[in-house]
């Protein structure tokens, strides 16, 4: 049986101790990736949000159902939001 000497020591514990540097940037690309559909969620929602305002106020003005332009202004709201976010991702 040989002996270790100290740095191969060393060396062996760094290596075994430390994380490797490939799933460390996989681990960070991926949060990346998780803060950048979140972002886009979010930024579909405020959309959504100012559909249901001028969907409710167009509502009104129509004489229609107040809880169906808030729905019908939310939907578009949403589809402009995701066609605005979806060019401004790509």
């Amino acid at each position: 049986m040989t002996m270790m000497g100290g740095k191969q020591a060393d060396a062996i514990a760094q290596a075994l101790l430390a994380p490797r540097l490939d799933v460390l940037e996989a681990r960070e690309r991926r949060r990346a990736e998780e803060a950048a559909h979140l972002a886009r969620k979010r930024r579909v929602a405020w959309f959504a949000l100012a559909g249901w305002g001028v969907g409710a106020v167009i509502a009104y003005v129509a004489g229609e159902g107040f809880a169906l332009g808030i729905v019908w202004g939310g939907l578009v709201g949403s589809a402009i939001g995701w066609l605005a976010t979806r060019k401004a991702a790509a």
